[in-house]
């Protein structure tokens, strides 16, 4: 083991014990105070997110508007950080009560009529982990595709975290023949589905520009003709949220894999970019999301 991996464990160890100790108020103000700092030094970052939004059509907001949308940006993910670094601690009852507002629960239940499982996709909107924490809270079978950090400790902390919920891990580097058998049997596949697409991504439209984005969704769906269900967790003020599921996305059945997958790709990014325009402040424009223009 790296000695540098031990040192980020020991402190990434010690904030997480730190947060999970501390009361609910102070645990959000401590994110809150984290996120403005994150603001302040992280000048590249701002510079990126600044360049998103002017880049992104239909989101034309002035510069002091900007500069207002990406401050709370940096604050909502410090929030989501320290919420997510304290699930171990929240009850299946507390998640709910956290999240008292549900729109499209009925597309939900209908997936779950038709006997069939459903990719759930989310973006890096607001807190896209307890997304499928209230799934899970809610009853529903649920797995969660994850990626692997480098640091063995620190991912091990991370599964941890998603495991104290009742969340099935499935890593990404096993994930196709562990994500059909999930659908197959019924089960919901949360994948988190609105970043670059380095290698294998598929190119689609996202708020007027071209982008690659991954193609396992809809991939996966139209393997299992299941359908792709989109939505978030957005936050609505302390301690309280908003899930939005948005109506099931079907694989077309022409005949044509390929071209399937490209339109259910597109759909799922279309209802990705949606609920961005909704809430524009809840989404992590920190990323650079077009890098292939």
């Amino acid at each position: 083991m790296k000695i540098s991996h031990g040192l980020e464990f020991a402190l990434v160890w010690s904030l997480t014990k730190l947060v999970q100790f501390l009361p609910d108020r102070a645990a959000d103000a401590l994110a809150v105070g984290l996120g403005k700092l994150a603001y302040l030094i992280l000048a590249s970052r701002r510079r990126i997110a600044d360049e998103n939004l002017r880049r992104a059509s239909g989101l034309e907001f002035p510069p002091d508007e900007r500069e207002k949308i990406i401050r709370r940006v940096f604050v909502n993910i410090a929030r989501m950080t320290v919420e997510f670094a304290r699930q171990p601690t929240f009850t299946p009852e507390k998640i709910l009560a956290m999240v008292p507002v549900v729109e499209g629960l009925e597309y939900i239940e209908k997936v779950l009529a038709e006997g069939k499982g459903s990719v759930l996709i989310s973006g890096h909107v607001s807190n896209w982990e307890l997304y499928a924490g209230w799934a899970k809270a809610k009853g529903y079978p649920i797995d969660l595709l994850v990626g692997r950090q480098h640091n063995h400790l620190v991912d091990e902390l991370l599964i941890s975290f998603r495991r104290s919920q009742g969340l099935g891990i499935i890593p990404i580097g096993v994930a196709a023949r562990h994500v059909i058998k999930a659908l197959r049997s019924g089960r919901f596949v949360a994948i988190v589905a609105d970043q670059h697409a380095a290698s294998g991504g598929i190119v689609v439209d996202f708020f007027g520009r071209k982008a690659s984005t991954p193609a396992g969704p809809a991939a996966f769906a139209v393997k299992v003709d299941c359908p792709i269900l989109a939505g978030a967790l957005v936050r609505e003020g302390y301690n309280r949220h908003r899930a939005i599921i948005l109506p099931p996305i079907y694989p077309p059945r022409t005949g044509d894999a390929e071209k399937d997958i490209l339109t259910m790709t597109q759909a799922y990014t279309s209802a990705i970019e949606m609920l961005i325009r909704r809430y524009p402040d809840q989404w992590m424009w920190t990323h650079r999301r077009w890098k292939i223009e």
